[in-house]
């Protein structure tokens, strides 16, 4: 796939993240993705997930806030078979607390899935706002201690 063909499958991933669409968010992944976060402290946020987890992630975070994770996309480059995205999100938590995070995206792709994606964004002010991201068990997901 090209450039541009590649670019469009992050977009819809953004719009099915959005939506909170976890079929279409499992649509966008091949069988041997792996999404991993960047972040250095605390362990507990060095997520390293497959697909299934990955798309439970944005409903499984809407749980601790006021209305549903929306990422808005900056700016994106691509080359090959990467396209790089910077992003932002800005939510209130139900605590009252303000989630309005930066990031970069790395997303890897083969025929037209992803393949890979790294995600870099700010790790104290997730550790700040969530005491818990677990996909894999959405109830335990909270946030973190006032």
């Amino acid at each position: 796939m090209g450039i541009e063909e590649n670019k469009a499958v992050v977009r819809s991933w953004f719009e099915a993240v959005n939506r909170g669409d976890e079929a279409a968010i499992l649509a966008t992944t091949a069988e041997d993705f792996n999404f991993m976060t960047m972040a250095r402290q605390p362990e507990w946020l060095l997520y390293n997930w497959n697909r299934d987890q990955f798309s439970k992630v944005p409903t499984t975070m809407s749980t601790v806030l006021k209305s549903p994770i929306q990422l808005k996309i900056l700016d994106m480059t691509a080359e090959g078979d990467r396209v790089a995205v910077e992003a932002e999100t800005d939510s209130e938590m139900l605590n009252g607390k303000r989630y309005n995070n930066a990031y970069h995206f790395v997303f890897k792709l083969r025929d037209g899935k992803f393949i890979e994606v790294r995600e870099y964004s700010c790790s104290y002010l997730a550790q700040s706002c969530f005491g818990a991201v677990t996909p894999d068990d959405p109830a335990a997901s909270k946030m973190a201690e006032a």
